[in-house]
């Protein structure tokens, strides 16, 4: 009765198939790595640029914004749809939800979560823009043109009041900070950004922390 080898093959290991996890596989490739790499991916999508989540996909002018990337040309080895559980640092092994796969470099690209208002998980009129789904659902809800608040006042806020405005909803912006994009930008060049809402027909309120939903 004989067993399969263990794979032994050296092996790179991206967690994440945004932008950062899809750079790094390529890049890895045109700097020379000639062994194995594999890209980790938890939605059932092909991987896609985020930004035009927040105004093209939004308005309909685009189904979504893959990257142009030959994966199997390049030997990548892509897994859509496999959520990653746990990292096994000691045996070198990356938990997925379909069984572990084995690494000898591992690089953590997953970007960032959004960040969820405390007690406002299930609400009925209240969603998240991070993802292709997410976009996806919310097509309708500007079709419907209702009115929008929208928390926080960075580059994805910017776009999606934007989309919001023209699709024909009104829009309110609450920002904690005394500005848009404070964490971004300096002060004097952020100034300029609380002109842009109001020439939108969007109303920006700073200084405004959300207490509840």
């Amino acid at each position: 009765m004989s067993s399969q080898a263990p794979d032994r093959t050296p092996r790179v290991v991206i967690i994440g198939a945004g932008i950062a996890g899809v750079q790094t596989a390529v890049a890895l490739r045109e700097q020379g790595w000639r062994d194995a790499i594999t890209l980790l991916g938890d939605e059932p999508h092909p991987p896609y640029d985020r930004p035009p989540l927040s105004k093209a996909v939004l308005l309909g002018k685009a189904d979504g914004s893959a990257f142009d990337v030959d994966f199997e040309g390049l030997g990548i080895e892509l897994h859509l749809g496999r959520r990653v559980t746990a990292l096994t640092p000691d045996r070198r092994q990356v938990e997925t939800s379909e069984g572990p796969v084995r690494y000898d470099h591992a690089v953590i690209a997953t970007g960032a979560d959004p960040v969820m208002l405390p007690g406002s998980q299930g609400l009925p009129g209240v969603h998240l823009l991070r993802t292709l789904d997410d976009a996806e659902r919310l097509r309708p809800v500007l079709a419907a043109q209702h009115e929008i608040v929208v928390v926080g006042a960075g580059w994805i806020g910017a776009e999606f009041a934007t989309a919001a405005r023209e699709a024909g909803c009104a829009v309110t912006v609450v920002e904690a900070a005394d500005r848009p994009l404070a964490g971004a930008l300096p002060a004097e060049v952020a100034a300029h950004m609380t002109g842009w809402y109001a020439g939108a027909g969007a109303e920006l309120r700073t200084g405004a922390r959300v207490a509840s939903v």
